[in-house]
């Protein structure tokens, strides 16, 4: 037997319910509908649960595993993959509610509303607490970020807050949306609501502290982001921001001190740019070690302001 087409046999083995109707376009229907169902897709269908309860030992175990590779899928725009991961989800708990959830999402993606509607409901019908449906508003919010899409995840993050209005990290995220958008009131309207529902919440200081510093007013920046690194003292983004915060105010052995903090914490693709950060602080303190400090950035790497411009400010400090 070839090769190629051994491989091709063990690789439907591997994968039945996706071999067994290559070619055809019922893959891109969810629940396989429109298919005539014969004893052989029976056959390879059952195959396939038994195959999967092997591995996962229950059904609803398998069935949320495919439905986490849909949604993977789904991330990188990859929305064919993703039904065909859902549908493998479908034969193995036909239930469940997050599989219509990720049909309804599929359909949506595919420009049919009526159908991610009826999928919608129906995947509510099996969720009646809602838990579901938490998750796919998350899950759809995380991929609107990804695309840029704000307006869609100012959309999601009301839904999940109209379905479980104590859920404090969906306030956080409508918080740093709005921020992003500029809108500094409703920021801090969110923001400050997320950190009433929980006050031990060391990324809304953050967005706090953002808020005060894009306002200009650098010691209740540098307040904030210390209560952040009192609730995480490992917190890499606050040390980063309260140096900032610190050296615009001219406190630039607090600013220094913060950023060799950073230093230690970052991993090797960040520590260019925070060389870089420590060496124009030592600029501005007379520090001869500056020149050291710009020349470990160029070495390490500063995507946040590139070769060229850090070869400029070596060649306008350092002789």
């Amino acid at each position: 037997m070839p090769k190629i087409l051994l491989f091709i046999l063990l690789g439907c083995l591997g994968a039945a319910p996706l071999c067994r109707a290559q070619g055809e376009a019922t893959l891109e229907r969810p629940r396989y509908a429109g298919r005539a169902q014969t004893a052989a897709q029976r056959q390879t269908d059952q195959e396939f649960v038994a195959q999967a309860l092997k591995q996962y030992k229950t059904r609803a175990a398998a069935s949320e595993t495919y439905v986490d590779e849909g949604w993977s899928a789904f991330y990188q725009e990859k929305y064919a993959q993703a039904l065909q991961h859902y549908n493998r989800a479908w034969l193995l708990d036909s239930a469940s509610a997050n599989v219509f959830y990720g049909f309804s999402a599929y359909l949506s993606k595919r420009g049919t509303p009526a159908q991610a509607e009826r999928y919608f409901a129906l995947a509510q019908q099996r969720d009646p607490n809602n838990r579901g449906a938490l998750t796919y508003y998350t899950r759809l919010a995380d991929l609107q970020e990804k695309l840029g899409d704000q307006a869609g995840v100012l959309a999601s993050y009301r839904e999940v807050i109209r379905l479980d209005p104590k859920n404090a990290g969906a306030y956080r995220v409508l918080g740093t949306t709005y921020a992003a958008l500029q809108d500094s009131a409703k920021a801090r309207q969110y923001l400050q609501k997320a950190l009433s529902l929980n006050p031990q919440d060391s990324v809304t200081y953050l967005g706090l502290g953002q808020l005060a510093y894009s306002r200009q007013d650098y010691a209740r920046a540098v307040a904030t982001y210390s209560q952040a690194l009192r609730l995480n003292p490992r917190y890499l983004d606050a040390y980063a921001a309260r140096g900032l915060a610190y050296e615009q105010q001219g406190q630039l052995q607090q600013a220094l001190a913060d950023y060799n903090k950073c230093l230690e914490m970052a991993d090797f693709l960040d520590k260019g740019q925070f060389y870089r950060m420590v060496g124009i602080a030592q600029i501005k303190l007379e520090d001869p070690s500056a020149c050291e400090s710009l020349r470990q950035a160029l070495k390490w790497g500063d995507a946040a302001v590139g070769e060229k411009e850090l070869k400029r400010i070596i060649k306008e400090h350092c002789r």
